[in-house]
């Protein structure tokens, strides 16, 4: 294993060669709980699998990058569009000063190439590439690119095989809609010359360092986002590889209904793929995503082009070897020798692809290939998809001894105790593709297939509550009255602090429904806490092999459950802006009051710069001794906004109501979130007959319930949005709090 940085800054493990044992008993990567046990297979479901599809796919709705409310595909209300630099990425070079593999803002590539592919990177000739939609990668909100490829291509593969039970639980749609906006991205990042050749291929948007350092939602984030490209100076034919098999597989799932999209989405692929294999190499990860080799990104798209196209090069591409039976294609990075006894015990995932190269390989290549041949590629499929049963099912021929994955002591099989689920419904999706074929696999057997996804079955139901602690580790579903569900999942903007803290607030302010959790490790143990990445991670790529599990479990044991269209309820409505207030010192004076304004809008979360509050006072006491409102002035002590390098408060009045009443009117011009202080004085002048104080603060409309210890939250300091009050009252108004909530919002500024 390697150990590489994860989404959370902190070290993860990876996958290394595909993670495949060269003999079979060695288990790198296993896991040896103290009390381990044999998964028992079922046949009942634990849960309504298709509501737990329905929800599985709107997390990717909760992921998308972009303009995704405005461009009317965001059924979720918490969320809003984000990211508008990514639309105006700088075309500029890396900075020569600065060296590392990501930049912060900019681009990776060197002038000179940009200079020499002006016309092909920026045919507008603004300075800007547009690299916007896409899907954030987990909690946090980096466009990394091996995780959303694997994602897409996934995604696609669970339709090319399990497309009637998206059809048939009302999904199909929501999938598609999912894979288009992915798929955009990857077209927008493809930057083909006239002979429509790839020049250059961005991989990536955001710097995960940077990145991590903000705890919050996306539509609030004003940091600057690089874009990182695979270019003939800089090879990263993983990742072009990676988003190649993506294209390819969607150009399959809508031939039928958009051909002249699936035509566009092929025609890059190709494209893609002869990049690849002119500059090979590996892509820069930052310490974040890097993989293991590019040979399996490389296999994973040239057997997708095969499908498509039936040309047996790709396939060569893969397999050939040489005439002592040596492999001499990307076989070889993995197995030496088609002797070989080679076992696959790692699974297909977003840094190594073999298990669904595999999975595809060998039906694509039945009476393609010679037959010996492609009996092997079955063998290594359907091993694989035996080992992870922990012993449920045993291998065919027991060609193998006893080799299985352990299984946790309730029957989990847990494979990495880092984000087990994600691993282990791959391992569902791939003994559910293997029942699709079994008729084909000229060893096995439909029963054997039927065994194989009884176990996928007890798994899911494990995932759903049917475990030691009751626990859903699928947010926002629960199978039974008596479960819970992961409440506190790993991820920024369901989160939604104000404060850049993971405990605070306490509890998620959204639902993120459909999100995979992490999972319990091998002991049946889980810690549902917002900072634990180990347990409580959520990611795009932990959802792609579980979203075409829970279809292909749907296909072959959830036809009898009944299927009710599902979406997420509205968002509770929120108290968006209020006031606190607190009386500093007062007498016969001045009134000295700190006002906190809170901006709090999360439906979805924007940077507001119109925000103003309100003091309104009395001077009836001055009036009777003979003063005015020329007697009556302001002063600042406190402007939060100012202090942190915002545009400061801007003070207008005093302004006449009527009679004697006025008010002081402070305005927020700076965009921002959460709230601000505001500190003032409203400060009486002595009479100049007698040189006496008249101040008197107690009959002041917005004194009245103000404490002297604390702040409180003060209805008669009314907030305003444009001039529209949104919260509290004004003097002489009958009416209680507003909760009138413009929607329209701020651009964030890059900082």
């Amino acid at each position: 294993m390697v150990i590489r940085r994860s989404r959370s800054g902190c070290v993860r493990l990876t996958a290394v060669l595909g993670v495949g044992a060269l003999a079979a008993g060695l288990l790198a990567g296993a896991t040896s709980p103290a009390v381990a046990a044999t998964p028992t297979l079922a046949s009942t479901p634990y849960g309504n699998l298709a509501e737990a599809l329905q929800k599985s796919i709107y997390f990717y709705d909760a992921e998308k990058s972009g303009p995704s409310r405005s461009a009317g595909r965001q059924p979720l209300d918490w969320r809003g569009d984000s990211e508008p630099e990514d639309s105006k990425v700088p075309l500029t070079a890396a900075s020569t000063t600065n060296q590392q593999p990501i930049p912060t803002e900019g681009t990776n590539m060197s002038a000179s190439f940009i200079s020499k592919n002006k016309s092909v990177l920026d045919p507008d000739g603004d300075g800007f590439v547009d690299l916007s939609r896409g899907m954030h990668d987990a909690g946090d909100h980096v466009k990394f690119g091996l995780p959303q490829s694997y994602t897409a291509s996934t995604l696609a593969w669970g339709i090319t095989e399990f497309k009637d039970a998206y059809v048939k639980t009302g999904t199909y749609d929501h999938i598609l809609d999912q894979l288009y906006w992915m798929n955009d991205y990857f077209l927008k990042s493809t930057f083909r010359d006239a002979s429509g050749n790839v020049v250059a291929f961005a991989y990536q948007v955001g710097n995960g360092s940077v990145d991590h350092t903000v705890w919050g939602p996306p539509e609030l984030m004003t940091h600057r986002r690089p874009a990182v490209f695979a270019t003939a100076e800089k090879p990263a034919s993983d990742q072009a590889s990676g988003a190649a098999a993506a294209l390819t597989a969607m150009s399959l799932v809508v031939k039928a209904d958009d051909a002249a999209y699936s035509a566009k989405c092929l025609d890059a692929a190709k494209a893609l793929y002869r990049f690849a294999k002119a500059s090979p190499g590996l892509g820069e990860s930052g310490g974040y995503y890097g993989s293991s080799t590019y040979e399996d990104e490389m296999s994973w798209a040239a057997v997708w082009l095969y499908q498509a196209t039936g040309d047996i090069a790709y396939v060569n591409d893969i397999v050939a070897k040489n005439a002592s039976g040596i492999y001499t294609g990307y076989m070889k990075k993995l197995i030496s020798d088609v002797g070989s006894t080679w076992q696959n015990i790692w699974v297909h995932s977003w840094d190594t692809v073999w298990g669904g190269v595999f999975a595809k390989l060998a039906p694509l290549t039945k009476g393609v290939i010679a037959d010996d041949l492609n009996k092997q590629y079955w063998y290594y499929f359907r091993w694989n998809a035996e080992y992870w049963t922990a012993g449920a099912v045993k291998h065919l021929g027991n060609t193998s001894g006893d080799s299985f994955l352990s299984a946790s002591p309730a029957g989990f099989s847990v494979l990495n105790t880092w984000g087990s689920a994600r691993y282990n419904t791959a391992a569902q999706l791939c003994t559910l593709v293997y029942r699709n074929h079994a008729a084909e696999d000229p060893e096995g057997s439909a029963a054997h297939g039927t065994d194989l996804t009884r176990w996928a079955l007890s798994q899911m139901n494990y995932i759903m509550g049917d475990n030691p602690l009751h626990r859903s580790y699928i947010v926002g579903f629960t199978a039974k009255t008596s479960d819970t569900y992961v409440q506190h999942p790993h991820h920024r903007a369901a989160h939604g602090s104000l404060t850049n803290s993971m405990f605070d607030p306490p509890q998620h302010r959204h639902v993120l429904w459909g999100a995979l959790a992490g999972g319990p490790d091998d002991g049946d143990k889980h810690k549902d806490e917002t900072n634990d990445f180990v347990y409580n991670e959520v990611a795009i790529d932990y959802n792609a092999a579980f979203v075409g599990a829970l279809a292909g479990l749907w296909k072959y044991f959830g036809t009898g459950q009944t299927v009710t269209a599902w979406t997420p309820p509205a968002e509770p409505v929120a108290k968006n802006f209020y006031t606190e207030s607190k009386v500093e010192q007062e007498n016969k004076q001045r009134t000295q009051v700190t006002m906190r304004v809170h901006q709090e809008q999360t439906s979805p979360p924007a940077l507001i710069d119109d925000l103003s509050v309100r003091y309104y006072f009395d001077i009836s006491e001055l009036v009777s001794a003979g003063q005015g409102i020329k007697d009556v002035r302001y002063e600042v002590y406190y402007d939060e906004a100012k202090s942190r390098g915002e545009t400061p408060v801007k003070i207008t009045g005093p302004t006449l109501v009527s009679g004697t009443t006025y008010y002081l009117q402070g305005d927020w011009t700076g965009a921002f979130y959460g709230a601000r202080d505001l500190q003032i004085g409203i400060i009486a002048n002595q009479d100049t007959t007698t040189w006496s104080d008249h101040w008197d603060p107690t009959n002041d409309y917005s004194r009245e319930g103000l404490s002297t210890s604390k702040l409180t939250e003060s209805p008669r300091v009314p907030a305003y949005r444009s001039g529209k009050k949104v919260f509290g009252t004004e003097p002489g108004a009958t009416a209680s709090t507003a909760t009138a909530t413009p929607t329209v919002t701020a651009t964030p500024k890059k900082s």
